[in-house]
């Protein structure tokens, strides 16, 4: 069963079960975390769902501080190139 959150009364969110770890071979970055308000070493993390996943793996920078990704400017998200 995955673990579910419940925001509001009838919204559910549910997320698949999975691991989450560093990416293997890759360099750590130096970033702005906003939250901290610091220049920081962030690693390149990754989660992979156990079960097969219409959204395959997901990727981040987490700052070492805070342990979230808060490298970009408030509001503003990142964009794929295509």
């Amino acid at each position: 069963m995955s673990p579910c959150i419940e925001y509001a009364p009838g919204l559910h969110v549910c997320r698949s079960a999975g691991t989450t770890r560093a990416v293997p071979g890759r360099r750590r970055k130096r970033w702005w975390c906003f939250a901290c308000r610091k220049r920081l070493l962030h690693t390149r993390m990754m989660f992979e769902p156990k079960q097969p996943s219409y959204y395959g793996p997901n990727f981040w920078w987490e700052c070492p501080s805070c342990g979230e990704e808060n490298v970009l400017f408030p509001g503003r998200e990142w964009v794929d190139d295509e």
